[in-house]
């Protein structure tokens, strides 16, 4: 019975963990796009420039752009 149980609690523990695996890949693009949105509204909020650097969007502060 110990067994049946143990192979019983791991089966259910494993799909829980796949579940929620796949769920995270799945929202992925989601939460980046989210984040990357935030970062930018902030940097634009604050007074920076939002520049596009070898492909990768970044923040310039107004305390670089002055220096370059």
């Amino acid at each position: 019975m110990g067994t049946r149980f143990a192979r019983t609690a791991f089966a259910l523990i494993s799909i829980v963990a796949v579940a929620g695996a796949v769920f995270r890949v799945a929202t992925a693009p989601d939460r980046i796009r989210e984040r990357h949105q935030t970062a930018r509204t902030v940097c634009l909020q604050k007074g920076g420039e939002w520049v596009t650097v070898d492909n990768n969007e970044i923040c310039r502060s107004r305390e670089l752009a002055k220096q370059m």
